[in-house]
This record gives C-alpha cells, structure tokens and sequence, in this order.
C-alpha cells in the first residue's frame, strides 16, 4: 500500500520570457526533495491563447508540515527576481483540509471604509 501524500497545484502564466520560464520550474522544482516533495506531474496548456495557464504542476508531500517548508523555504525567496521575470500569474491550490471560521466576515469587516469615508484618502488630493 503506498503511503498517502497531499497534492499540491501551482498554476504558473508565463511572461512569454520562455526561457526564464522554463528556469523558474527547474529551479522551483528542484526545491522539492529537501522538502520532502515529488512532482508528481507537469500539465502543458490546452489553450495556447492565455485564458489557460502555461503549465500546472502537480507536487506532492506527505504531510502539511513538509507542505509549509516548502512555501517558506528561502530559497524560494531567492528565485523571486526570476519569477518576476518569467511569471505574469500563479495560482496555488492544495488538498489540505480547511477549518471553518468560526465567525462570519461581514462587509463591514471586509470594507471599514464604507462605514468610515472621511477616513479614506481623497483621490484628488
């Protein structure tokens, strides 16, 4: 039986800066084993226009520590300056399980502003 492992999805848009691109996905992916991490799968667009992204990557980990590592490692810190250059969007999607909040947001606390205008910077000034 194998062991069980949560997926994690990065949806990356490139820049069109192709080579860039491709050097972000090496060097992120070549994070993943000091973090416990495999790539499970790279999927290429299905829609050359740009509504899809330019590639999905499928990762896995065994456990949502290794997960977080992973996120806050440092050195992916240090790629920020290429993914500026290859990467136009992300998107991360992970199968961790998610509490509830246990209070409702309101718009109020979404949006102070619109119980306190005067406190919002005029445009004009």
């Amino acid at each position: 039986m194998s062991e069980a492992r949560i997926e994690l999805t990065l949806q990356l848009w490139s820049t069109g800066a192709e080579t860039s691109f491709e050097d972000y996905i090496t060097a992120l992916t070549a994070l993943l084993p000091r973090n416990r991490g495999a790539l499970v799968r790279r999927v290429s667009p299905l829609d050359p226009n740009g509504a899809e992204p330019d590639a999905v990557l499928v990762m896995s980990f065994p456990d949502r520590v290794s997960i977080d590592g992973f996120l806050r490692d440092p050195a992916r810190g240090d790629l920020e300056d290429l993914a500026g250059r290859a990467v136009s969007q992300s998107l991360i999607t992970d199968g961790r399980s998610r509490s509830e909040p246990t209070e409702l947001a309101t718009l109020h606390t979404l949006h102070p502003e619109r119980d306190h205008p005067e406190e919002v910077p005029d445009a004009e000034s």
